[in-house]
Order: structure tokens, then sequence, then C-alpha cells
């Protein structure tokens, strides 16, 4: 198989899998208000501890689901003055780094990146149709054009997703997440609807082990 195939199907989103996105996201929304509260008083009552009075609850940044870019919601898990330092120097701001440098995140911050709620936004984007609960995870606008130039375009053919099929092995596989994302695709474009929200669902509970183990996503 080589690495990347440039003949990707373009996949339309059953329209069970889309009625499967709507109904798992609201159910969520409606069921984990109470947590969305409390972390939100959590990042606000850190910020004011630092003094940081009109820091933001909510990091927003463009990421790409099915070639277009969409703003991916998380709360907000940075210390505010890295990001400005950031923006002030006009460095792109890859997030994936900073999650990985402890130093540059709020100690509220630390915790809902571990166990993966800081993701929890996500399920508004996934009732508006941005993304999936499951497909390949959205990448930002500078690493999506150097997928393209790679001629790997998993990220153009099939909405992004909460979480996919790499991300809910994590740390138990050795294939590469190019490769479970290419297999996602060519399942999704060759099958109906209901076995692709089988499918979604089995990878759904996969990652909740994932998240269980604190491996993150």
């Amino acid at each position: 198989m080589p690495e990347f195939d440039p003949n990707l199907p373009c996949v339309t989103i059953a329209p069970l899998k889309r009625a499967f996105d709507v109904l798992f996201s609201g159910f969520f929304i409606l069921l984990l208000w109470p947590v969305f509260f409390i972390i939100l008083i959590l990042i606000a009552l850190e910020d004011i501890i630092h003094l940081q009075f009109f820091a933001p609850l909510f990091y927003v940044e463009k990421r790409i689901s099915r070639g277009q870019p969409v703003n991916f919601i998380k709360f907000n898990i940075f210390k505010p003055q890295v990001i400005r330092a950031l923006k002030k120097s006009k460095t792109f701001i890859f997030t994936k780094e900073l999650e990985h440098d402890g130093a540059s995140l709020t100690r509220v911050g630390r915790v809902l990146q571990k166990i993966y709620l800081d993701e929890l936004p996500q399920l508004l984007s996934i009732f508006v149709g941005d993304i999936s609960v499951v497909g390949p995870r959205p990448v930002n606008l500078e690493v999506y054009k150097k997928q393209l130039a790679r001629q790997n375009y998993t990220k153009k053919v099939i909405k992004s997703g909460l979480t996919g099929p790499y991300q809910s092995r994590k740390g138990m596989t050795d294939i590469t997440q190019y490769e479970w994302d290419r297999e996602y695709i060519l399942f999704c474009a060759h099958n109906p609807g209901w076995k692709i929200v089988l499918f979604d669902l089995s990878i759904i509970f996969r990652t909740i082990g994932v998240i269980f183990r604190a491996r993150g996503i």
C-alpha cells in the first residue's frame, strides 16, 4: 500500500450517519451542560486568581473539515500570555505543541487536556454539521497544506471527527494515522448508513477506553 493515495473517493455523509451525529451531540449537550458550566467557572476562577480578568473561556481556531475551514472550539486550556505572545510575534500557533508543553497550560487546562474534557465544546460543532462524531481528526490550515503537498487527501474527502479510528487505538497500534483514516474513508464510501453507524459506535466505545486510561486523543 502506498503511503499516500490521491485517488481516495469523496464521501457523501449518509443521512443515517448525520442523524446519529445530531442525536448523539444533542443528547450529550443536554446531559453535560452542568459539566460545561462547572468547567467554565473553574477556568474563570483561575483567570481571576492570576488577575487575567478578560481571558477567553474558549479557544477558537480554524481547522479543516472535508476541505473547508471551520471554527474549531475548545475550552481555553492555555495561559493567556502564551497565546498573546504568539499572536504578537505572528507565529503560526500549533496547539498540539502547546498541549505537550506543560508550561503553556493552565492548571485547570492540564487536567482537562489529560482527560479530553477540553474537547467538549466540539459537540456544538457536531450538532451544526461542521464535523462528525467519527472521522479523521481536523488539522489546521498549515498542516493541511503540507498534507495536500504530499498527496494526503484524508482531510479533504470526508468530514473531520471528534474522534477517529486511530484515536480509538491510541497507544495500541503500530499502524499510522493516515492508514487508519484511509480505511475509515473507504468503509464509509462502500457501506450503507446503518453499517457506518455501527462502525462509529465501535470506535466511540474504544475511544471511551482510551479516555479512561488518560492517553489523550
